[in-house]
């Protein structure tokens, strides 16, 4: 089994590689996240790289963005370079990195794994995201939605509370993982 920091790594590597087939028109195209395109999905993931490295690098954390406007810049004109970008960013940022070390958070401090255990959930969430959005086949890894389902299940409706998920959706008991997944956090695969 690979160590959340190699699932960290790998998530953003897939989701490099499902930009990288996102044809030009569909950046424009609405995205399963209210209110943003597959561009500005874009910007929020490029952004969640940037808050997770300064958290890495012992900087102070960053505001995050949620205007779509800024979020579009952010992605600017060539969405597929940003998350290439974006994901050279974080290889270089966890290469040397310690999974043991403490890392200030705004929760106190926490082992630089459990702080990639959290951070799991954008490029593993958001690829299928993008790739609902421009309709793109997308498997999640298997390792990584394992690793998120335990702590999704743990917090449950506590997500939705955040405003930065819908309210978690009902899925039979014995539903795959992924699709346990996503409706935890309010998603529905519109394929089944």
């Amino acid at each position: 089994m690979s160590t959340t920091m190699e699932q960290y790594l790998q998530a953003w590597t897939r989701l490099a590689r499902l930009a990288d087939a996102v044809p030009e028109p569909a950046w424009d195209a609405p995205s399963p996240c209210a209110d943003w395109t597959a561009r500005q999905l874009a910007g929020h993931l490029v952004d969640g790289a940037r808050q997770v490295q300064a958290l890495l690098q012992r900087r102070p954390p960053l505001v995050p963005v949620t205007d779509p406007t800024a979020l579009a810049k952010l992605a600017g004109d060539n969405p597929r370079a940003a998350l290439r970008d974006a994901a050279g960013t974080v290889k270089e940022t966890v290469a040397d990195l310690d999974p043991g070390h403490p890392i200030s958070t705004p929760h106190g401090p926490l082992p630089a794994e459990q702080v990639l255990a959290m951070a799991l959930t954008e490029p593993v969430v958001h690829a299928w995201d993008l790739a609902g959005a421009t309709k793109q086949p997308v498997v999640l890894d298997d390792e990584a939605v394992a690793t998120l389902l335990v702590g999704v299940e743990q917090v449950g409706d506590q997500l939705a509370a955040t405003g930065m998920y819908a309210n978690a959706l009902r899925v039979p008991d014995h539903a795959p993982p992924t699709e346990r997944l996503l409706a935890a956090l309010g998603r529905h695969d519109p394929r089944r």
